[in-house]
């Protein structure tokens, strides 16, 4: 036989032996489906912050009481007449729910007197001017229909400029006079200024208004589409505090919290405002569940910039990687992998999702080839079936999610920051921390399910006196 016809034949033979070293692999895709994903509600306190600047109540009730405060005639069954005026402007000072003030008044005496000398008596009547300073203290308290009640009460006084005379033998009765301006101002004073605090502070007005605001959904994040709903259960109001010259009043609502992605949710059935309920302690941190999604094409797109066209060796056996995607099955993830080599075709395999804290990152753990893709390896790849490749594999899937949860934060924090719940309420504060608490597959993405906590509070902006 001619050795020239031999050489195409032993070629043709070789190149056979070859392609039969290597698989084609026609392997049926998973179902892709996906199970429920529901961010469970979190039960939380959302402060309604109620702020009233003293200065502005002080010029008030500076603007309400002017000029005469009290004439009186035939005093304490004696020939003595007083008028008395507002001399200068109140001064207030607030400490926690207690407001001290100091009222100057000026006034005008007219008094009789005798005097008896060498047994003749002498009289006649006399006027003196004066000035003094009346304390108060007004202690507040809400009572059980959400009124701002005001106990004012005197605190005591100082002669600013004690009446005289220039008559010999002649006092002033300065005593009776201060008990007079004590007695006769008391009453207007403290009711002007607790009728006016009461009239300019409608409390049950701001949190009927905030309580039933806050039940209104509210997009917090215009970039992942996240809604809140906020359902509250009921109203704790915490002792008073002050900073400087502001009077602050915390009413807590606590509420069940809850966060939708992609979608506005509906309005529940709005609930009326419970009754009055005093706390012991300042609200805890605002608690949220929120959700922010690690798509499958960016996954994909960070695992095949380190995958594709790299080869795995076991042995005399290899495959390279040729392309990647990766979707959902009954709560799991599904790799698609295209290789070539050893094995030619599409492979499927799968794992579990977890979050590992420390690296800030979605990682796969238990890799495995999926059902069909095993039986399938058993009769023309079983050297694939030990694991080793897939597990060199797996590394690479690793996931940084640290972007997408800065970016949930960040533009949760830009809407946060104040987010007008309607005029004179905003929703104000800041997210200071969000940790993953688990992973759910749904159309598209791996969901972190994160809980959010900060200092977020409801702020009625003005109260108008």
């Amino acid at each position: 036989m001619n050795n020239y016809f031999l050489k195409p034949a032993l070629f043709i033979a070789i190149l056979v032996f070859v392609s039969s070293c290597k698989t084609t692999m026609q392997i049926e895709r998973p179902k892709e489906s996906y199970l429920p994903s529901n961010l469970a509600p979190a039960v939380s306190e959302l402060p309604l912050e109620v702020e009233v600047d003293v200065k502005k109540l002080e010029a008030a009730i500076n603007k309400k009481l002017n000029g005469l405060i009290f004439e009186g005639d035939k005093l304490n069954n004696q020939d003595l007449s007083v008028k008395i005026w507002k001399a200068q402007n109140f001064s207030f000072t607030v400490k926690n729910n207690v407001i001290e003030y100091r009222v100057p008044l000026k006034l005008w005496t007219r008094f009789a007197w005798t005097v008896e000398k060498f047994g003749i008596k002498v009289g006649d009547n006399y006027e003196a001017n004066g000035s003094i300073a009346l304390n108060y203290k007004t202690t507040i308290e809400i009572d059980k229909n959400w009124k701002l009640v005001a106990k004012t009460a005197s605190n005591g006084f100082q002669w600013i400029e004690t009446p005289k005379l220039n008559v010999i033998g002649v006092s002033v009765p300065v005593t009776p006079i201060a008990n007079i301006a004590l007695q006769k101002s008391e009453k207007v004073i403290s009711d002007q200024i607790d009728a006016a605090l009461a009239q300019m502070v409608d409390l049950k007005k701001y949190v009927a208004m905030a309580w039933t605001e806050a039940q209104k959904p509210m997009q917090v994040s215009v970039e992942n589409n996240l809604w809140v709903r906020i359902t509250p259960k009921d109203v704790l109001v915490s002792p008073f505090t002050t900073t400087g010259q502001k009077l602050n009043l915390t009413i807590s609502l606590q509420a069940q919290i809850e966060s939708f992605m992609g979608v506005k949710p509906d309005q529940n059935k709005p609930t009326p405002l419970p009754a009055f309920k005093m706390a012991t302690t300042q609200p805890k941190d605002f608690n949220l569940n929120i959700a922010a999604d690690a798509t499958y094409d960016k996954i994909s797109e960070m695992a095949k910039s380190q995958l594709v066209n790299k080869t795995f060796t076991e042995g005399n056996k290899s495959i390279t990687i040729t392309d990647l995607s990766i979707f959902g099955s009954e709560g799991k993830p599904v790799f698609v992998a295209d290789v070539t080599g050893s094995l030619k075709g599409r492979i499927y395999f799968t794992g579990t999702l977890a979050y590992n804290a420390e690296k800030v990152a979605v990682e796969v753990q238990n890799p495995e080839f999926d059902l069909k893709t095993k039986n399938a390896l058993v009769k023309s790849a079983g050297w694939l079936l030990n694991g080793l490749i897939i597990k060199k594999i797996t590394p690479f899937l690793t996931y940084p999610v640290k972007a997408e949860i800065e970016s949930m934060k960040t533009e949760a924090n830009k809407m946060l920051s104040n987010y007008k719940v309607m005029d004179g309420v905003s929703l104000a504060g800041k997210l200071n921390s969000v940790s993953v608490k688990s992973l759910d597959l749904v159309p598209g993405a791996v969901r972190l399910n994160a809980n959010a906590r900060g200092n977020i509070a409801l702020k009625v902006d003005e109260l108008n006196f």
